[in-house]
This record gives C-alpha cells, structure tokens and sequence, in this order.
C-alpha cells in the first residue's frame, strides 16, 4: 500500500521524511495469509510543511520506477514535527532493536508532499464520511532510517470513529477508486483484521509492493514492509 524503496536517501533537516501509499505488488494473495515476500516499497522525500521552513534537499533524487543508488542511514533529528505525541505513542519505538525515527503532521500537509497519487487520493472521500477534512486530523509516521531495514508504519486519528466504520469506509473508497483490497482475518494469529491494499496505477515499481490497514479505537493504521516478521512484529507491537 505504501511505498518504499531501500536505499533511498531521506532529508531530515528540513521537515519529515513522508512515505506514500502502495506502488502495488505482482497480486494479492487469496489464501489466510499474505504472500510470503511482500514487495519493497518506495519512500518519498518530502517538502515542508507550513508549521516548519524547509532548507534541505534529499541527497539524490530517485524514481519509484529506477533501481535506488546506496547511501548512508539518516539518523533521527528534533527537526522533524511533532503535532501529535499521543498519535505517534502508538507506533512501534524499535523493530528487532533498530530505533525508528518518529513524526507527526496535519494530514492536508502530508497530502500536499511531493510525489502526489496514491492513498493521498484516497483520504479526502473517506474523511468526508465522518463528517471531517484532510485538516481536521493530524498522522503519525515511524519509519526506519536504515537501508538494511524495509519499514514504516502510520496512524491516523479520527476521534469518535469506530474501528469498524474506519476500516470499512477505507475498503469501500479503495476499491470505489479501482484498488485491488484482500481482506485476513486474525492476521498471523495477531487478533487483528486486517486489509492489504493495492493500487493498480502504481504497480510497475523494481518490485511493487503491499500494505497492511487495520483500525482500532478511532485511528486507521497502516503498516508498509517486505519482511513478513517484521509485519508481525509491528501487528503485535502495535494496538
């Protein structure tokens, strides 16, 4: 669902590091499981927000459609903004002991990040069935600085929303907008429910890829990786 690319230098310095929403994998699988190698994803750079002037650029720039060039891991930085704690105290702090960099943001501004398409189309009709807009809600992202690990996950909080509705107004704008939406029950024995999602436009990457969506408690949350004990580290870290 989201897309991510290992190797993909992230600038830090300015604002966030934004990841956007599924370059799709070969197919989804039809069995109680997810296929066993979930594509890489691609990360995008983003620009900055309004809260915070954006002065650095990425150090490269790299095409979800090229093989990405080597570079070194981006370390963490109070740079990055923070608008909701609570939001990312709901994303994992570590996976296999790697710490994971952490920000947050008015969803309108992470849908205004370079590069457009994706699930940023997606999030405007599914607010509106809540009676709420792209800057009404804040999102939390987590993600991992290391080229040697393929991860971020994200949160979105739509207070007084239940789990169900969220997760079912998702499903329903997805598949409204043509993505392919396969649904697993109890997802690696997790308790979770859980939605892998795949945008058809987005499917030509090195290797596509799949995410993960679940609601619990008024937040949607997406899981993007390529490494399946990585998703299920996060499915049990995670609410």
């Amino acid at each position: 669902m989201i897309r991510r690319s290992p190797g993909v230098p992230i600038s830090l310095l300015g604002m966030l590091a934004t990841v956007t929403l599924l370059a799709g994998c070969g197919s989804a699988a039809t069995h109680s499981a997810p296929p066993a190698t979930p594509s890489t994803q691609s990360v995008a750079t983003a620009a900055a927000t309004a809260s915070v002037s954006a002065s650095a650029s990425a150090a490269s720039s790299i095409s979800a459609s090229l093989s990405p060039a080597p570079s070194e891991s981006v370390q963490p930085t109070d740079a990055l903004a923070h608008v909701s704690p609570t939001l990312e105290d709901q994303l994992p702090s570590t996976m296999e002991d790697v710490p994971l960099v952490k920000f947050s943001l008015v969803l309108s501004a992470f849908i205004a990040s370079p590069p457009s398409g994706g699930d940023k189309d997606l999030y405007a009709a599914w607010l509106v069935n809540f009676g709420e807009t792209p800057d009404d809600v804040d999102i939390a992202i987590a993600f991992s600085a290391s080229d040697s690990m393929d991860f971020n996950a994200r949160a979105i909080g739509v207070p007084g929303a239940t789990a169900a509705n969220l997760s079912s107004d998702f499903e329903a704008v997805a598949k409204k907008a043509g993505w392919k939406v396969t649904s697993y029950a109890n997802l690696m024995a997790t308790g979770k429910n859980v939605l892998e999602m795949i945008d058809p436009a987005n499917t030509s990457g090195p290797s596509g890829g799949a995410g993960y969506v679940y609601a619990r408690d008024g937040v949607l949350y997406e899981i993007i990786t390529n490494d399946q004990s990585l998703l299920q580290d996060a499915l049990i870290q995670m609410p």
